[in-house]
């Protein structure tokens, strides 16, 4: 009788001291899953001042984080951290922190653009940080010169037409023409390179897609087509194909620079008119090598593009001198690293660190876990071995008796 109250007496303790650690483990978990309490309202202000670009957000709580260039985080001059108030902020001069100018010569100008970071913790980075891409066009004016001239009257009349010209667009698409637009992707992954024009006329234009370059944001420039529409090398970028008038396109795989994320590419479209009854001039290519690439100590010569064309025009039913266009287009994607044999994809923790880190608000270079997924983990793990040791130790009890 003895022997049989004391089993009933372990066995009641391990129950309680089950259910104690159970406990304990949830509340662990469900305090440490509590994100910062805290997010960006609405979308962010841009001020596109003369000599430098202003970006504000509106928080729901007092701000107390940082806003800071991506990847400049220690320079004190391009990060801010003023905070106590529902808005948070960052200032940063065209010749400083990375920010990128990029050219454009129809329509003329220059683009602007840089990458900010808003941290809601004071020192790490959580799910609920943002990361926006800023961009800011300053358009060139046009200055008209005019005289007085006599003219004599014609004495042949031209039929003519007011023709607009076409808008043209560059995309990386997931795996073929038809994909989704791609701004995120892993190494290796199939894409897209698609060039298309629309026009509000049939049969009546040529697209020729040349002189296309891509770069890292500061400054290292690498051409992948020449002037002729050639590509340089096989491995980045094959010579390009041409199912119709206005639309070019080649499959490649993602790559990256060796210390950046992000690729930006930019390409030249020439419009030409169409010769009545004919075909469009395509490129005459020979099959491009590997690692024929060229890196650009400067950005390319403006002699060779037009930048008087006029965005409307007249198309003569007889015409002397062919009719020529160029069109800057732009394309920018996110390469993701991805190491090998640190977690392996098989295992099931594996999948939730990677799903984790793509839900993030921030693009990564590798894979990293948020707060609250890594101190769930950590709980989950300490229970089981909390149960483990309760058990066995049960076990050895009841053997015992």
């Amino acid at each position: 009788m003895k022997r049989v109250i004391k089993k009933g007496y372990a066995k009641m303790d391990i129950i309680m001291m089950l259910r104690i650690v159970i406990l304990s483990a949830l509340s662990l978990s469900i305090i440490h899953a509590i994100p910062v309490d805290n997010n960006v309202e609405g979308e962010p202000e841009i001020e596109c001042g003369p000599t430098s670009i202003t970006v504000n957000f509106n928080t729901r709580n007092p701000f107390e984080g940082h806003v800071y260039v991506k990847g400049l985080f220690d320079q004190k001059e391009c990060r801010n951290d003023e905070g106590g108030r529902q808005v948070a902020g960052i200032e940063l001069p065209f010749d400083s922190c990375n920010v990128a100018r990029t050219r454009s010569l129809n329509p003329k100008g220059v683009f602007v653009s840089t990458t900010v970071v808003v941290s809601f913790h004071p020192q790490f980075v959580t799910k609920v940080d943002r990361a926006y891409r800023i961009q800011c066009f300053y358009m060139e004016a046009d200055k008209t010169v005019s005289t007085q001239i006599e003219v004599s009257d014609l004495t042949t009349a031209f039929q003519t037409q007011v023709v607009p010209m076409p808008i043209c667009k560059y995309e990386i698409l997931n795996g073929g023409p038809t994909g989704e637009v791609v701004q995120f992707a892993t190494i290796g992954q199939q894409v897209y390179h698609k060039w298309t024009c629309d026009s509000e006329t049939v049969d009546t234009f040529c697209a020729v897609v040349h002189t296309c370059t891509v770069d890292d944001g500061n400054g290292d420039t690498v051409q992948i087509l020449d002037e002729n529409g050639c590509a340089l090398d096989r491995f980045l970028l094959n010579n390009l194909e041409y199912p119709t008038d206005l639309m070019a396109g080649q499959e490649a795989h993602v790559y990256k620079y060796a210390d950046r994320s992000q690729l930006f590419y930019q390409c030249q479209i020439s419009i030409t008119i169409k010769e009545p009854n004919s075909e469009c001039p395509r490129p005459t290519c020979a099959e491009p090598q590997g690692f024929g690439a060229t890196k650009l100590s400067q950005p390319l010569s403006n002699s060779t593009i037009n930048a008087t064309a006029p965005q409307f025009f007249r198309v003569l039913k007889k015409r002397a001198v062919p009719y020529e266009n160029i069109l800057d287009v732009r394309a920018e994607i996110t390469a993701l690293e991805v190491l090998e044999g640190e977690l392996p994809s098989n295992l099931p923790i594996a999948e939730a660190l990677v799903s984790a880190t793509y839900r993030g608000g921030l693009d990564s270079e590798g894979l990293c876990v948020s707060l609250p997924v890594m101190s769930f983990m950590i709980a989950g793990v300490c229970s089981l071995l909390i149960v483990a040791v309760i058990a066995t130790a049960w076990c050895l009890r009841i053997k015992k008796y």
